[in-house]
């Protein structure tokens, strides 16, 4: 039986100065687990902190201790944060304390709904998060997945700005697992503020939260980091193919959905589309950089997500450039090639429309709208996505599409 869970962050003894902030879920890859992350402004010298967590607010009686992370911002003053994380278990279906917030254990056997998105921020972007808020709280989700380009940027003033976005989305963040990898905004110095202010599930080779992968149900998902190509981190690039292929090969689930960064097919200003030669790096690949494509296609994956362009587009399935056009674009049935979707409109400081962009071929929807993608899993068989328009108060559903195979 899958509960409805309580948690609070506890810190011993703590002043105002270290209270519990930007608390977020994610998952850590087992179903029966619970990763909760949240930040202090300074140290906890001679404090455990812990989480304690249970199926009522009023029966918090299990507790995770945390472990903590100091780490420098790479602004000019070098301030130090401290991210603490803590692996809550058994989930079966003075003092500082944070509020109280619930969630729910997965369960696999339901319907997954997902919200999928990337380039959010505060500027621009409120009345997307807080209609993620809203959803989140009218039980709407079981993950949320941002495929990267974070507050833009995380690291600014001083890394302000990101405590100041991670503060924004805690009403949905601290309530459903909130996913994330890196995006081009997010490689300054080393990934630093991605790595440091997160936890994803572990892949046994970085364990960075720059790659990973997890089971939903029917679902295999997949988060790459495409900004190993474009920074020519060639050591990196090969190490998560390798990981790559290994994921795909042991995969036994019924669809498969890879994320990342830079978009590999989508209409833009040029005639030839996505035709930037550094977003085309994970796609085709190098002497020294493997491409990516020929693999997501020899293990058949369903869909990919991805963002970068600050639009929405939904293709054709796609293989090597060419689109395989049927007679419903918006109901595919056993689709010979992974369907594209460009979610990049969540909301930041540039915004593109169909008025911008010279349709390709394979374009099969596109919209101007700021908004972010839903997806709701049904069972082995059917999958649908379609697009929130968050211009709209109320949210109006865009481009409604089903992808079914047997």
């Amino acid at each position: 039986m899958y509960q409805l869970l309580f948690l609070c962050v506890i810190l011993c003894g703590m002043t105002n100065a270290n209270k519990v902030e930007q608390v977020h879920l994610s998952l850590s890859g087992k179903m029966d687990e619970m990763v909760v992350t949240w930040l202090t402004q300074g140290p906890l010298p001679n404090v455990t902190p812990y989480v304690t967590y249970g199926l009522s607010k009023d029966s918090l009686r299990w507790t995770a201790k945390a472990t903590t992370t100091s780490w420098k911002d790479q602004g000019s003053h070098g301030y130090i944060r401290y991210t603490h994380r803590a692996t809550m278990t058994k989930m079966v279906a003075g003092d500082d304390m944070s509020d109280v917030y619930h969630f729910k254990q997965p369960d696999p056997s339901k319907e997954l709904r997902a919200a999928i998105f990337g380039d959010l921020s505060v500027y621009k972007g409120m009345p997307t998060i807080n209609q993620l808020i809203d959803a989140t709280h009218n039980d709407h989700f079981d993950v949320i997945i941002h495929i990267g380009d974070i507050a833009y940027d995380l690291h600014d003033d001083e890394g302000d700005r990101g405590d100041a976005y991670m503060r924004a989305i805690q009403p949905f963040a601290a309530y459903v697992p909130y996913m994330v990898f890196a995006g081009n905004h997010e490689s300054d110095t080393h990934f630093n503020q991605i790595v440091n202010r997160f936890t994803m599930p572990k892949n046994g080779v970085y364990d960075n939260n720059l790659f990973w992968s997890f089971d939903y149900g029917f679902v295999h998902f997949i988060g790459l980091n495409s900004e190993y190509y474009a920074e020519k981190m060639t050591k990196e690039a090969n190490a998560q193919y390798k990981w790559l292929q290994e994921d795909l090969s042991k995969n036994k689930l019924k669809w498969t959905i890879v994320m990342f960064h830079r978009p590999w097919y989508c209409s833009t200003r040029s005639s030839g589309g996505c035709d930037d030669p550094t977003d085309m790096l994970s796609r085709k690949g190098t002497a020294d950089l493997p491409g990516l494509e020929k693999l997501l296609n020899d293990h058949k994956v369903d869909m990919v997500f991805y963002g970068h362009k600050h639009t929405y587009e939904r293709m054709w399935p796609i293989d090597d450039k060419v689109g395989y056009k049927s007679g419903d674009a918006g109901h595919i049935k056993n689709a010979k090639a992974p369907v594209y979707i460009l979610t990049g409109s969540a909301g930041c400081h540039t915004h593109e429309g169909p008025s911008d962009t010279t349709p390709q071929s394979f374009s099969a929807s596109r919209l101007g709208q700021y908004g972010y993608t839903r997806l709701k899993v049904y069972n082995s068989t059917h999958i649908s996505t379609y697009f929130v328009d968050t211009d709209d108060k109320v949210g109006n559903f865009l481009d409604r599409f089903y992808l079914e195979k047997v």
